[in-house]
């Protein structure tokens, strides 16, 4: 009863996502069009918004992959979600960069520090990726391997 439930939950969550996805790759469309028709001086701001809302829609896509391999009953994997940070991430030091280059900059110290930590986050997210990636998957280990090896 609580396993179908929780299908129904996560189904839900699911197509929620897949409809938010929808309509935020709608909004960057028209944004694309925007910065096509836009004159010399605003297209820079369109790209900015452009870029925030195609990874925008990356996050919420990786988001729903997550959902849809638990509705597979397939183990509840760390990767997706780490690519779901590193877009994150990846997304906010775009929209710095492309706030520096605006008429109206914020603060440079600041921005550079800010870049830098997220800098160091995308090396740790990128790292954690590579770490997972080599190890063994879960089918590969043996019981008795394991009890000789403890």
């Amino acid at each position: 009863m609580l396993v179908w439930a929780e299908r129904i939950v996560f189904l839900a969550i699911g197509v929620l996502l897949f409809a938010a996805a929808l309509l935020f790759l709608r909004q960057s469309a028209s944004v694309l069009l925007d910065m096509v028709t836009a004159s010399n001086g605003t297209s820079s701001q369109f790209g900015s918004q452009f870029l925030d809302a195609i990874l925008l829609v990356l996050m919420i896509v990786e988001l729903a992959y997550t959902v849809i391999l638990s509705l597979r009953g397939a183990v509840l994997m760390a990767e997706p979600f780490l690519i779901v940070g590193l877009i994150a991430v990846i997304r906010r030091m775009l929209v710095i960069t492309v706030g520096e280059m605006g008429p109206h900059g914020t603060n440079v110290t600041q921005s550079i520090g800010e870049l830098g930590i997220l800098t160091a986050i995308v090396v740790v997210f990128v790292g954690s990726i590579a770490l997972l990636r080599l190890r063994p998957q879960r089918a590969d280990f043996d019981d008795d391997a394991l009890k000789t090896k403890i």
